[in-house]
């Protein structure tokens, strides 16, 4: 149970840190630029545990720690005419796993065109592999070979993993745009500086307070994205993915930064 708690979390902080990267990039930031320690890895990891998340870890856990569990505690509540056909089911869909194969082949082809339901790709992988052990794919009998079927199931696990990664990257861009979309809500930064900036966007408004004011020129108009380090990321509030920077400041002496909340 240990190991496969720490396989589940290794699991969770890998899914964590593709879904983050994919998030800072969007915004022009390098996720590694930012110097995030393991524990906020972590902690924004935590952002991808979801009810359905838990209830496939916890399936997944109690399967592979006891795969006949399901046989003696399910199947016998079960009418005998339903388990008989879920069997035949099962059957005929093993009899065609190098179709499924098929399938995730001409889809992985066509890549671009299944954007946002490419991580299908890995997981019709996985089950046409999967598939291919069962007696049902070999004529009744077990596919020879303790290495052949340990080869499969690495393979398998590979394009699980490779799922994973490509179902948490489509996270982190819908997060991301789902942020960009509503930026007038994110925290709002003031800067108030002793020279102009070389600062423009959508929406980025600047008042000259006047000589007598040590800090002359202040800047409204910005949403911040994330702090580190004393650098400030931001962007205009009518910031675009394609065309528009982000911005890295950081308070010195010649500038001050405030946070205010954003609008609601």
């Amino acid at each position: 149970m240990a190991t496969l708690l720490s396989l589940a979390a290794a699991l969770l902080f890998y899914a964590g840190a593709v879904h983050n990267r994919a998030f800072f990039e969007y915004f022009h930031i390098d996720v590694l630029a930012l110097g995030l320690s393991f524990p906020e890895f972590v902690m924004r990891s935590l952002r991808l545990v979801t009810a359905p998340v838990v209830l496939t870890a916890v399936v997944a856990v109690v399967v592979l720690r006891d795969p006949q569990l399901f046989s003696r505690s399910v199947l016998p509540l079960l009418p005998p005419t339903v388990i008989g056909q879920c069997r035949r089911v099962v059957r005929r869909a093993a009899r065609f796993h190098l179709l499924v194969l098929c399938v995730a082949v001409i889809m992985l082809f066509s890549w671009g065109r299944i954007q946002p339901y490419q991580w299908l790709v890995p997981v019709l992988l996985a089950t046409g592999i999967l598939l291919g052990q069962s007696p049902a794919a070999n004529n009744g009998r077990c596919s020879s070979g303790i290495r052949a079927r340990g080869a499969s199931i690495t393979a398998a696990c590979l394009c699980l993993l490779w799922a994973v990664a490509l179902a948490a990257h489509q996270s982190g861009l819908r997060d991301a745009e789902r942020s960009a979309d509503h930026l007038v809500g994110r925290t709002a930064i003031v800067i108030f500086s002793t020279e102009r900036l070389s600062m423009t966007g959508r929406g980025l408004q600047v008042k000259d307070l006047g000589e007598q004011v040590h800090y002359r020129y202040r800047y409204t108009g910005l949403r911040l994205i994330i702090e580190r380090g004393g650098r400030y990321h931001a962007v205009a509030v009518g910031w675009q993915h394609d065309t528009d920077s982000t911005y890295v400041i950081r308070e010195t002496d010649d500038v001050r930064v405030e946070l205010m909340p954003g609008a609601r």
